[in-house]
């Protein structure tokens, strides 16, 4: 199955598996408005961060947000406006190794602590992202790929023990 198809089918079963007590993620969080603080709280930390900011060096901080959201509110059982690339596809050209997706999983657990997110929520919705982890993370950088002819492959060092993101 190529990968793409498999985000896909990821991205369906995730948004049915949303629902607990027969209420859905996206509407136990609060909706968008929730999706939305978490997301700037979560992506100011990024950007700010000196290793994984790197990658998001001349990429508008309000479009990055406002594409997660809308990812994000389709697989909690929200409203489908995300008209985005699926995350194999965006992600393709960047070295993400086990220590970067971690390290996003922990400035995400952060942002949902310092918004008042609910244990419970938490736990689906680390669950819902962490299913991303196996079509994101490359062993190599021969497993990137460019999205266009003019794209270059995306790795940055880690300036705190100068190793690279491989």
């Amino acid at each position: 199955m190529s990968k793409m198809l498999e985000d896909t089918n990821l991205a369906a079963e995730l948004e049915a598996s949303s629902v607990r007590s027969g209420q859905k993620l996206f509407d136990r969080i609060g909706g968008r408005p929730t999706l939305e603080a978490v997301h700037k709280r979560f992506y100011d930390k990024i950007y700010a961060h000196a290793w994984i900011g790197q990658f998001f060096q001349g990429i508008d901080q309000k479009h990055i947000e406002s594409q997660q959201t809308d990812f994000i509110a389709m697989l909690f059982g929200g409203p489908k406006s995300y008209s985005g690339r699926m995350p194999v596809d965006a992600h393709e050209h960047i070295m993400i190794d086990e220590e970067i997706f971690a390290l996003r999983t922990e400035l995400l657990l952060e942002s949902l602590t310092e918004s008042g997110i609910g244990p419970a929520e938490i736990e689906d919705w680390l669950r819902i992202d962490g299913a991303f982890k196996k079509v994101l993370i490359k062993k190599s950088l021969s497993e990137c790929k460019k999205r266009y002819f003019s794209d270059s492959i995306l790795e940055v060092p880690n300036p705190n023990n100068n190793k690279r993101a491989s």
